[in-house]
């Protein structure tokens, strides 16, 4: 049994974006996406109505993964100190994953990107 076994389908998502080091603003999008072009193409979702609406079930499991140290949320301006970077608060954390902002918008409250952590390396065997 894997890692990928006990997740579900939003813990996915998430871990898979934080495998692609992409910005937690698209997480959500990536979700709702579909495959187009014969499956060549993933396009994600932008109905923001949409994304709005899940945004609270999206920080609560993010949240999780923080927790369970399996994922770790890096701020832009902190990522360039990358790997002596300083890492969020749980203030900073609970306050960027309860801003609507930081989930539908880049440019919003600044980017912050997803990344796995060495516990979720060493369980993905990376």
């Amino acid at each position: 049994m894997s890692l990928w076994d006990d997740l579900g389908a939003e813990e996915r998502t998430i871990m898979q974006n934080a495998i692609e080091e992409a910005w937690l603003c698209h997480v959500i999008g990536d979700y709702l996406g579909h495959a187009s072009a014969g499956g060549a193409v993933w396009t994600f979702g932008t109905d923001e109505d949409a994304i709005r609406a899940l945004i609270p079930r999206f920080a609560a499991i993010t949240k999780d993964l923080v927790v369970r140290n399996l994922i770790e949320l890096i701020p832009t301006e902190r990522y360039d100190d990358w790997p002596e970077h300083v890492p969020m608060t749980e203030a900073e954390i609970d306050a960027a994953l309860a801003d609507p902002g930081t989930w539908v918008s880049v440019h919003a409250t600044g980017p912050i990107m997803l990344m796995t952590t060495d516990h979720a390396d060493r369980l993905l065997g990376r």
